[in-house]
């Protein structure tokens, strides 16, 4: 067992998955509860899924980048600890299931050897850093911003600031002001901008979000310099860090808390959490992306229908002479023989990498015009080379009931009876990349239906005293004229079985009367989503058979939802959090062995927090956010005499680390002061369990 860890070059990373193996075997043992373990295993990649005694992975692929040997990697421990099977996801990651969670570590192992991770690709961490799948290819790009977001993902990884906040934290970095990563959607969006000095920096937005409250992204900078972008995420996790809600898991990420706040006081409070110290911001650089010369020229005869596949799936690229080949991959959904035969065929040809795209597709970048003909016959021979790559029948899902615990009816056979439908009755939308279906199981928006022109997520219908499987409908998400997004809108619901006429019904009436050059958007905004109510209110009665059986299904339907594991619970027990109190210490300690000063008072920080929490748990006090754990504990504590500070109060000993320094004196200062508070902590609950006894 782990006998591949040795191939890994880097002790940090080898330690984190001998850590998990470790826990495992204290799970395992009952040593160690299933609360914390499934905290420390979802920040690990490792996620429950709906059949019980298996785990899903996600791999977390970082801006969907991949070489052919990286990829590869990942179709190997797909075959030896998994199905066979992969999903790429609507965030550019990569899930494999079914797999036992004795093996997660070494199938972990195994990737790092190829530099791939699990790490922070679930939990409430920040999340994959996703980016616009033509980013650095762009022609409309004003600069590549691959370099940035790769700095940025890669600063964050394993530090201490983002590893335990209430609730997951999305970044995206748009290629342009078209935002095709989909920043408005996100807790923080990075777009390229150039200000009228002609100085490039960044757009930034942020608290986006989706799920069941979905809000539009706000503008909080038009243009910030480069070197501002890393200073500013950090303060920005370290407010939601603080002031997040951590109990009511339904109103804890990080729109909720902009909602409360506003514009105006986060601003201030990322100006005031500037002040703490912090590691080494690495340096930025402007990088172009330099494609590289494939192996072998060949000419080629074209296969049949070149013209039309270049039209729907090929992208001219910035760079002279190179072309970008979009590869669908229906429900985003493969198998590892056919892609693994896929990777060998094209490798001559190609510059050996790919892209995961957030349509669930491939993307085949530097590809030089004389070899398309190639490149198209591959494709075709080996069944990849279906028409409309992100087009209106590219339709998007999650995985729905087949694997996921929050599903409600399934999201996957659905999408391919709409896919059918319109390539069968309307073949024109293959090239249309304005209208979009996508399909989520549950209303948490894995599926991102809120964006959609028509979108829909699981639910379910009760009627002649049954449930019936059905479908919120969501209509007139998308991009308008103006460049700027819609959220979807909510119309009703329908059975399952009745959604592929109601998507017939929405299409030709937008054909009918579509005003010239009207995007989808536009037409809902004009028309209003209660002409939208009354026109699909026939479908709510219609006459499909098999109404209480779900598609893909021969079984009536039984809705079986789980408990979901979209980020890591709270632990709430006492004995836990003065264990986890005690361990943050330590890893304060070992960071101030190795040097790491920004890292060491942030670990100090976040010691002090869960020692006082855990005694405010102890006697019913509220902590829904950190900044309830200070005055709380100040006010039910200090104040009340049963401790005594020197810096007179739990607030003012705890937040001393703004406008402190990121040095060896300060650090190791500030470090004891949370040793000797923890030390009384542990006098203070000792006295009081005494007294409890006698």
């Amino acid at each position: 067992m782990l006998s591949f860890i040795n191939e890994i070059d880097d002790p940090i990373v080898q330690r984190d998955i001998l850590d998990l193996n470790r826990r495992i075997l204290l799970f395992r043992e009952g040593k160690l509860n299933e609360e914390s373990f499934r905290s420390l295993r979802l920040a690990r990649g490792v996620y429950g899924q709906r059949q019980p005694g298996v785990q899903m992975i996600r791999i977390k692929v970082p801006m969907g980048l991949l070489t052919f040997d990286q990829f590869r990697a990942i179709l190997n421990v797909c075959d030896e600890y998994s199905t066979g099977k992969y999903h790429i996801t609507t965030r550019q990651d990569i899930q494999i299931h079914h797999v036992k969670l004795e093996d997660s570590p070494e199938l972990w192992a195994k990737l790092e050897a190829s530099d791939v991770t699990l790490r922070e690709a679930c939990g409430n961490t920040v999340r994959n850093v996703t980016a616009s799948p033509l980013a650095g290819l762009d022609p409309k790009e004003p600069f590549n911003v691959l370099p940035f977001a790769d700095t940025l993902w890669r600063f964050f990884l394993r530090n201490p600031v983002c590893q335990e906040m209430g609730r997951k934290f999305k970044v995206a970095f748009s290629s342009s002001d078209e935002d095709t990563a989909l920043g408005v959607m996100h807790d923080l969006g990075v777009l390229p901008a150039v200000n009228a000095q002609g100085e490039p920096g960044f757009k930034l937005l942020v608290a986006g979000g989706l799920g069941a409250q979905p809000a539009p992204a706000d503008v909080l900078h038009e243009w910030v310099p480069v070197e501002e972008l890393l200073p500013i995420t950090e303060a920005i996790l370290r407010v939601f860090d603080r002031e997040g809600e951590r109990a009511k898991r339904q109103k804890a990420r990080f729109k909720f808390l902009y909602q409360s706040m506003g514009r105006e006081a986060l601003l201030e409070a990322i100006e005031r959490e500037r002040q703490a110290p912090s590691g080494d911001f690495p340096a930025l650089a402007f990088s172009e992306h330099e494609p590289s010369a494939p192996e072998r020229i060949e000419e080629a005869v074209a296969p049949e229908g070149h013209e039309a596949w270049r039209r729907a799936n090929v992208f001219a690229q910035k760079q002279p002479g190179f072309f970008a080949v979009g590869i669908r991959v229906p429900l985003g959904d493969e198998t590892t023989s056919r892609t693994r035969e896929l990777l060998d065929a094209l490798a001559p040809f190609t510059s050996n990498t790919l892209r995961l795209t957030q349509s669930q597709d491939l993307l085949l970048p530097d590809v030089v015009e004389a070899n398309l003909p190639m490149v198209h016959r591959i494709l075709s021979e080996r069944g990849w080379a279906q028409l409309g790559f992100q087009a209106a029948v590219d339709v998007t899902s999650c995985p729905g009931t087949d694997t996921c615990n929050l599903a409600i009816s399934n999201s996957t056979h659905l999408s391919t009876v709409l896919e059918d439908l319109l390539e069968e009755e309307f073949p024109h939308m293959t090239y249309d990349r304005e209208f979009s279906i996508k399909i989520s199981g549950c209303m948490n928006a894995c599926g991102q239906h809120s964006l959609a022109s028509f979108g829909l997520h699981g639910s379910s219908l009760r009627r002649e005293g049954a449930v019936m499987p059905a479908m919120q409908i969501l209509v007139g998400g998308g991009k308008r004229a103006n460049g700027e997004w819609s959220f979807a809108k909510k119309i009703m619901k329908l059975p399952t079985k009745h959604v592929p006429d109601a998507l017939r019904t929405v299409l030709v009436d937008f054909e009918l009367n579509q005003l010239p050059g009207e995007t989808f958007a536009d037409y809902f905004l004009r028309v209003g989503d209660r002409y939208h109510y009354d026109l699909l209110q026939p479908h709510v009665d219609g006459d499909a058979p098999d109404l209480f059986v779900d598609w893909g299904s021969d079984q009536a339907f039984q809705p079986e939802i789980g408990v979901g594991e979209c980020a890591g619970v709270v632990i709430d027990l006492v004995s836990t959090l003065l264990l986890e109190a005690r361990e943050k210490l330590e890893l304060g300690r070992e960071a101030l062995a190795e040097g790491r000063w920004g890292h060491g008072i942030y670990h100090a920080y976040a010691a002090q927090i869960a020692g006082a929490k855990a005694l405010l748990v102890r006697d019913g006090h509220k902590t829904n956010t950190y900044a309830d754990i200070l005055e709380s504990f100040d006010r039910e504590f200090v104040a009340a005499g049963q401790i005594v500070l020197e810096a007179g109060s739990f607030t003012a000993q705890v937040l001393s680390y703004l406008g402190g320094h990121s040095s060896k004196d300060f650090a190791q200062a500030y470090f004891n002061t949370a040793e000797a508070f923890l030390a009384e902590l542990d006098a203070l609950s000792a006295t009081s369990n005494s007294s409890k006894a006698s």
